[in-house]
């Protein structure tokens, strides 16, 4: 699928809440990393943190995601 032109998200809103404040958290992605992001204290904490908390927003992320980003 190279060279097709087709957009993935750059972001999904989570379910999931920060351990430190409360809030929500939001996956990003760069073109080389993925993350969870804290909309209300902007902490930033790895995926692999909250596996157990995987709400299905996050997996349909996830499903976009190529491998060597996690």
């Amino acid at each position: 699928m190279w060279g097709t032109s087709y957009s993935r998200a750059r972001q999904a809103q989570t379910t999931i809440v920060c351990r430190e404040c409360g809030g929500t958290l939001r996956a990003e992605r760069t073109c080389h990393d993925v993350y969870l992001r804290c909309t209300a204290c902007n902490k930033v904490t790895q995926v692999q943190e909250h596996i157990d908390e995987m709400d299905e927003a996050l997996e349909s992320f996830m499903e976009n995601v190529f491998c060597d980003r996690v």
